[in-house]
């Protein structure tokens, strides 16, 4: 479940901030890091790992389509 809201997140941020979705979301554990928030840094790792998997998806089918 939680790869799923992951992958959720990261498809929203991608879709509001574009390219700019890895800075936010380094911002976002910047943020929690100061904190102390160590749930929130880990969501917010796993929400960058998403974002690499999907951008990484999206780059291998588009290659295929050529």
């Amino acid at each position: 479940m939680l790869a799923y809201e992951n992958k959720l997140i990261a498809r929203h941020i991608m879709s509001v901030h574009g390219l700019r979705a890895q800075a936010v979301v380094a911002e976002r554990i910047a943020e929690a890091r100061l904190a102390g928030d160590r749930a929130g840094l880990d969501r917010w790792q796993n929400v960058r790992a998403a974002i690499g998997e999907l951008r990484q998806t999206g780059l291998r089918q588009v290659l295929a389509s050529a």
